[in-house]
């Protein structure tokens, strides 16, 4: 049995050196490491290697030179050398490395995908030349595996083809009576010099053989790669011929090709993605600190792109983040960058002059994404017509950040504010932006430790039927336990919740915790009671709200007729018709829907006749009001009219006073809530009520 193949890891930095390792994990060799050049070349004597990977920047002694030595030593002078680096400053570089023996090149920071495959192929072809080199005096064995699958070829002496086998014909396209008592010349592709071939045969005269990656012609002219190894055959210490062993390795190439793309390029728009942008960036950031250049990172977000993506489709939405790419590279130079980062999200890097030149960038951008795009619809015989716009944030190196993240952050923060300042313009970076950002750190690493920290909990607030003044229901309020003032309000929370996404996981715990609740309560004998969640606008549109709903009554086996959902009038504003088909599925289910802080909106009471809901909710910012301002005492009391006409109950929030419930009551309002019956209250404190009610209401 072959022995395991051994490879030799030569690099200073011992943390590098743990990190190649950790790629190559389960790849079927002996892993050596060495930490210097003199090293490097002490163990190349004493070990038989299959591969050296090679760090070119190394003390004292420059891969160069050890590549150079270990070519000159009998035991290392064929072992594949592959160079890593971490750029090339000239081509004349990487021709040196070639020059002195190098078999390949890699860039760090290293592909784990590229590096397996290529050392792989390596692997796989070595312990093919170390099986026939063993018995390369026997060419009787050569005869056994000539019609193998790959392609051989036998030469004099002379470099005169004797004899090839039908997978060299195959490979090559060239029949044996075409190729028999000819140089192999014909084979070249001239993509080598005259330097490479006669290194093939130094190392064959010196070494008896020689392997490595070698592009060739088939004869109709196509270019190849191929893995060629050569074997020189002795009779009696004499070479007598020369065995030439080829694969084409074409598909090797194509699949480390697709994954270089994979690896680093957007797969819809072509452009590049997040790693190939922070390897650019930190490019460019080292060429300014050489130079003294301006590298401006500009981060653009397009404005109106989630409309044409709902009400279009995404086929569409991805044809227009297409024909962005396009205008893009049209409008920016060959040496600028421009990366999609994910979603409607660009990234470009460019180099100016001065900082203003930025500012020139963004509006040229800025104006040719404000023309009309155009595009393909299904069933449809016309391109529709659709407008955007672009928010971009710049921050500029030197200026703003030193290193590729705070660039980013930075120009990100801009963004936020060319948003602010009303879309389809440009801002940049400033140190107020900056302490804004931390303070939103700050303020996520809260509510992240309140929610992970089951800091929070509910307290119900009693819903009272405005005639018989019981209580019929109650709404759901979230509190936290936590010291400090970083939310001052149940409406901060909650508005930033929704700008960070926690919205969907507190959201999905309120409802839970609720319908626990409701069902201990109704287990415990008290009458049911309808008990109200607030549903927010980021939970109703970016999570499964129909699903999560029904496992939740499920799980709690909370009877669905005594849970209301409130959602806001900006719920039914976004997008109606996907609003009105997840109403209707969740009033499937069995429960109620109310809308919440009416009047706050731009709906009208016609409009919501559209949409599956059974309560209107009048926003305490009217009833505040009464009886002070005939204003709202005039809206509110049409409210509550046409709302009836329009089949709503409807439900006053707010009510602290007793001349606001008798006005409520006098124009017929159904329910009310707030302070001048309760003020919310914790679950055990809400039951004591409920229940000292009941009594008295007896």
């Amino acid at each position: 049995m072959m022995q395991k193949a051994n490879i030799l890891i030569v690099d200073n930095n011992s943390n590098n050196r743990l990190s190649i390792r950790a790629m190559l994990n389960g790849i079927d060799a002996e892993l050596h490491d060495a930490e210097n050049g003199v090293d490097a070349l002490s163990r190349g004597i004493k070990t038989d290697f299959a591969l050296i990977l090679l760090v070119v920047e190394l003390p004292e002694m420059d891969g160069y030179t050890v590549c150079k030595q270990l070519r000159n030593a009998e035991q290392t002078a064929q072992t594949p050398v592959i160079f890593l680096t971490a750029e090339f400053k000239e081509n004349s570089d990487k021709l040196h490395g070639y020059e002195v023996g190098a078999t390949d090149y890699l860039t760090m920071p290293l592909d784990e995908p590229i590096l397996k495959a290529k050392v792989q192929v390596i692997l796989h072809f070595y312990k093919q030349f170390k099986q026939l080199q063993q018995n390369n005096v026997d060419m009787q064995l050569a005869a056994s595996v000539f019609e193998s699958q790959q392609g051989i070829m036998i030469m004099n002496t002379d470099g005169i083809i004797v004899r090839v086998n039908q997978s060299f014909s195959k490979m090559t396209q060239y029949h044996e009576d075409e190729v028999i008592g000819k140089n192999p010349n014909m084979l070249k592709s001239e993509r080598h010099n005259v330097d490479f071939y006669r290194t093939i045969k130094q190392s064959l005269k010196r070494f008896g053989a020689w392997q490595g990656e070698v592009w060739g012609r088939r004869k109709n002219g196509e270019i190849y790669p191929e893995w060629l190894s050569f074997t020189s055959v002795k009779n009696e210490g004499i070479v007598t011929h020369y065995i030439a062993m080829m694969s084409d390795i074409t598909e090797y190439k194509t699949a480390e090709d697709e994954i270089h793309q994979l690896a680093f390029y957007d797969p819809l728009t072509g452009l590049p993605n997040r790693r190939l942008l922070f390897e650019r960036l930190q490019h460019g950031i080292e060429r300014c600190s050489r130079d003294g250049d301006f590298l401006a990172v500009l981060m653009l977000d397009l404005d109106h792109f989630k409309p044409v993506n709902d009400t279009l489709g995404h086929l569409a939405g991805d044809q227009l983040l297409q024909q962005v790419a396009k205008r893009l590279l049209n409008r920016l130079r060959g040496s600028d960058m421009v990366a999609r980062l994910g979603g409607d999200e660009f990234t470009i890097l460019v180099m100016i002059n001065h900082i203003d030149g930025a500012a020139s960038v963004a509006k040229d951008i800025i104006a040719d994404l404000s023309k009309p795009f155009y595009l393909s619809i299904e069933d449809k015989m016309e391109d529709k017509e659709v407008h955007i716009g672009a928010s971009i944030g710049i921050s500029i190196y030197g200026e703003h950040g030193t290193t590729s993240q705070s660039l980013m952050d930075k120009a990100d923060a801009a963004l936020y504010k060319a948003k602010d300042n009303g879309r389809n313009g440009f801002a940049y970076f400033s140190e107020e932006l900056t302490l804004l950002a931390l303070k939103r750190l700050e303020l996520e690493s809260t509510l992240r430790f309140i929610i992970e920290n089951n800091k929070l909990f509910i307290h119900y607030q009693p819903q009272v039927d405005i005639v018989t003044d019981e209580i019929i229901g109650a709404e759901a309020l979230i509190r936290w336990d936590y010291p400090g003032e970083n939310f001052d309000s149940p409406w901060h929370l909650i508005q930033f919740a929704e700008e960070t996404g926690f919205i969907v996981a507190i959201g999905g715990w309120i409802l839970r915790e609720t319908c626990r609740q409701g069902k201990k309560w109704l287990d415990a004998g008290l009458p049911p009671l309808m008990l109200s969640v607030n549903i927010s606008p980021y939970q109703f549109h970016h999570s499964d709200i129909v699903g999560i709903v029904s496992d939740v009554l499920h799980e709690t086996q909370f009877p669905a007729q005594y849970l209301e959902l409130e959602v806001t009038e900006r719920v039914l504003m976004e997008n109606p018709i996907k609003t009105v088909i997840i109403l209707d599925n969740l009033r499937q289910l069995g429960i109620h829907l109310s809308i919440d802080d009416f009047g706050t909106g731009y709906s009208s009471l016609a409009y919501l006749k559209h949409f599956p809901l059974s309560t209107l909710k009048i926003d305490k910012s009217f009833i505040a009001e009464i009886p002070n301002k005939e204003g709202e005492m005039a809206i509110t009391a049409t409210i509550i009219s046409t709302g009836h006409i329009l089949g709503f109950k409807v439900l006053a929030e707010g009510v602290e006073t007793p001349e606001q419930l008798a006005f409520l009551k006098e124009k017929g309002c159904d329910k009310y809530q707030g302070y001048i019956k309760s003020r919310p209250l914790p679950a055990h404190e809400f039951e004591c009520l409920y229940q000292r009610l009941l009594v008295i209401n007896k």
